[in-house]
């Protein structure tokens, strides 16, 4: 039995339906096992398979007040009659049906979503619903409501998951700054750099490592040399020398429609690189030794020690892909910090970035890995 074999009044309905990520435009299909003696004990006349599609925003009215405003869009009810007592012999042996069943997703369907703030709630939400009519005079039907997950077709990031996977050798995207910085408020500067690179792409696919490398160099004040030798210390600013060092995340932007003010909160989503937890997959460290840089023009003692810190590791993003609707615009972003000793010396950047499904057909899903396999959507 799958994990999406749930039962409806004991055994008389059983729905069957495989794990699956699904593709707008593709069918969710599935199976009822019908026990037939029990319809009968139970008055049930047909069975209806249908699929729903809401989105749901409710905008705070203020920020001091309690009242939202909630808007439902219902863009998806379909559904089918899969089973018609007036239609359907009773069936030999065991009396149960084994009813297979296909609805088809809207090709233009919007991914599933959540999204929560103080100010505003965000969700699309989708479930496929089997309901038992029943015939009686005051008769309730039975009803059972199972949610599924909905990715729009990527079929560019399907193309490109197939290269990333067998090692990117494709042009990198790259974002750098550069910062002059002293630990204390009085001396000459210090610089600092830092480049983000990863790979040139229209779409970040799901599923799927993608490579980074983050580059750090430093640079110090003007010094004197003395000999050959490399500095006995680490001379500021200092590269950070582990992961745990730097702060590195994904980060969304969420424009929910709401008619009282503008709304485009910014979420953290994900650590790619954390100082609080060990990062997973393993983030591989480089230090080059120290580089004397003389003067121009000068005499070869005076000059600048430079030295560099490059971090390769590759991230696996699960996550709801950009998608715009009248309700709900989201965008994305990597952000990539790292401190540096003294006060307000910190290099940052942002890297806008285009999250696709990375898929053209539905993904059965390993009931042994499904978080892996999943995207992250709350409840």
């Amino acid at each position: 039995m799958s994990l999406y074999s749930l039962p409806l009044k004991k055994t008389a309905i059983t729905l069957n339906l495989p794990p699956t990520l699904y593709v707008a435009g593709a069918p969710v299909a599935g199976e009822l096992e019908l026990d037939y003696q029990l319809m009968l004990e139970d008055d049930i006349d047909r069975i209806l398979v249908g699929l729903e599609g809401t989105i749901i925003t409710k905008n705070r009215m203020g920020a001091q007040v309690e009242s939202f405003k909630i808007d439902t869009n219902d863009f998806l009810r379909k559904s089918i009659t899969a089973w018609q007592r007036s239609r359907f012999l009773p069936p030999q042996g065991d009396h149960i049906l084994r009813i297979p069943f296909s609805v088809l997703l809207p090709e233009d369907a919007p991914p599933s979503f959540g999204f929560e703030s103080f100010m505003n709630i965000a969700y699309v939400r989708y479930a496929v619903e089997v309901t038992g009519v029943r015939t009686g005079t005051f008769a309730v039907d039975r009803t059972i409501k199972v949610p599924i997950v909905v990715v729009e077709p990527d079929p560019l990031g399907a193309a490109l998951r197939a290269e990333l996977k067998l090692g990117w050798q494709g042009d990198w995207g790259r974002i750098k700054t550069e910062e002059k910085m002293r630990k204390m408020p009085w001396g000459d500067y210090s610089t600092a750099k830092m480049e983000l690179l990863v790979p040139h792409l229209d779409t970040f696919p799901l599923f799927t490592p993608i490579p980074y490398s983050i580059i750090v160099t430093t640079i110090s004040a003007p010094t004197k040399r003395k000999g050959t030798a490399q500095p006995q210390k680490d001379l500021f600013p200092p590269v950070p020398r582990s992961a745990s060092e730097i702060d590195f995340d994904l980060r969304r932007h969420v424009d929910v429609k709401t008619p009282y003010f503008p709304s485009n909160p910014e979420e953290h989503v994900a650590d790619v690189i954390s100082k609080a937890h060990t990062p997973v997959p393993p983030v591989d460290v480089e230090i080059t030794d120290y580089m004397w840089i003389p003067e121009e023009g000068g005499r070869d003692d005076r000059g600048c020690w430079m030295q560099e810190a490059t971090f390769s590791s590759t991230m696996f993003l699960r996550f709801t892909p950009t998608f715009l609707t009248e309700e709900i615009k989201t965008k994305y972003m990597l952000q990539l910090k790292v401190d540096f000793p003294g006060m307000g010396n910190t290099l940052r950047v942002e890297f806008p970035i285009q999250i696709g499904s990375g898929l053209e057909t539905s993904m059965p899903v390993d009931e042994r890995s499904l978080s892996p396999m999943m995207i992250d959507v709350p409840a």
